[in-house]
Parts: C-alpha cells; structure tokens; sequence
C-alpha cells in the first residue's frame, strides 16, 4: 500500500493542488478540484449531487441527496462571500455513525487565492457525524451546518479538538476570528462511478482504524 494506491489511507496533503479535469463545472474547477490532492476523488469526475439553492436547506433534503453516493466534498460560500468547506473521504448513509476518515480535512480559500487546509487531529475517528436528523457536520465542532429549523442556513466552526487550527493558532476558518456565519450557498460533490462499478463506503462502516 502507498499513497499513489491508497491515498485516502494517510493525511491530508496540504500544499500542492490538484490538476484539473476536464469535466469539472467552473465552479467545482476553480474552488473544489484544487483542494482534492491525494484523496480518491483527485482525478475522478465529480457531480453536483447536492445544491441547497433547488434542493431545500433541510437534513432530510442534504441526505436524500448524497447518501450512500460515497466520499464527497462540500463547497459552502456565506453571505459575505467567504469560500470553505470539507472532504469526507467516508461518505455519508445517515445511519447515525460517527464516521471514521484519516484523509478528511477542511478548507477554507483566503483572499489572493490562498488555500489553507486543515487535517483531521487526534487519529481517524469522528470524521464526520453521520446523522440523519442534521446536515454536514465534521467532527462535533470542526466545521457544523446542522440545519436545524429557525438556524437553517448556520455554520459553526470550532477548530482544535477534531481539525487542525489554522496556520496563525485561530481556532475557526472564519475570517475576524468569528465563531459562525450565515451561508448564502452549500453544495456538495460526489464521484462520478462507472455502472457495476462499486461505490465506495456506501454503507455502515461497523470498524475501521483509518
């Protein structure tokens, strides 16, 4: 096993990008293709599977939309134009799993196109929190958009515990040092698999150390 074979098996890269793919959409080139360097979905086609703008800010909507489609990444942009997100290289079942992922990160884009990623602290565990009744949530406080009613469109970010901080000791992606922002936009993209071909951890994952 290497990192060219199995990359999703070790951290995160932080500083080179990924290449582009062809048929990746303007947005996804330029704000998520980069961040994807060695995890499985770096040279594999993405699809938008889920847009909160025509599927609905809701639990239900975000998991009936990614569920058992396996790893994906989310592009969140807030209403004062902020870009950042996070890759689960587990996927999600909405089974209620803590959800396991050596390789997951967050991300956040700075201005003059600076890219700073995040790896997942303390070993492979609670990745993301898998649970039906909430919407992305890496780690219990990384980076938390639960889509509870009245706080729809919420994101919370708390680094340390489950996600590196960032670069200058800050323990949040946001700018200003804030805790949470109010989301304008939320996307995420899954991988593009052939058919009869098997999609990666669409299913409960009951052990895994990485």
């Amino acid at each position: 096993m290497t990192v060219e074979t199995a990359p999703d098996q070790y951290p995160a890269e932080l500083r080179v990008r990924a290449d582009p793919v062809a048929s990746d959409d303007p947005e996804c080139a330029q704000w998520v293709r980069p961040t994807l360097k060695q995890t499985g979905l770096e040279k594999r086609p993405l699809k938008l599977a889920y847009d909160a703008a025509s599927d609905g800010f809701t639990p239900y909507a975000f998991h009936r939309a990614v569920d058992r489609l396996g790893p994906g990444v989310i592009l969140a942009t807030s209403t004062d134009g902020q870009r950042f997100g996070g890759y689960n290289p587990k996927g999600w079942v909405g089974y209620g799993e803590f959800r396991p992922g050596l390789s997951a990160f967050l991300y956040v884009w700075k201005p003059g196109d600076s890219l700073v990623k995040l790896r997942k602290t303390g070993g492979a565990g609670m990745c993301v929190v898998d649970k039906p009744e909430e919407g992305p949530m890496f780690g219990a406080e990384g980076l938390c958009i639960p889509m509870r009613p009245g706080y729809e469109k919420r994101a919370r970010c708390k680094l340390g515990p489950y996600y590196d901080r960032m670069p200058d000791g800050d323990n949040t992606i946001f700018s200003d040092g804030r805790m949470d922002v109010i989301l304008e936009d939320l996307k995420v993209y899954t991988g593009v698999y052939e058919d009869g071909e098997p999609i990666p951890f669409d299913d409960a994952i009951p052990f895994s150390l990485t």
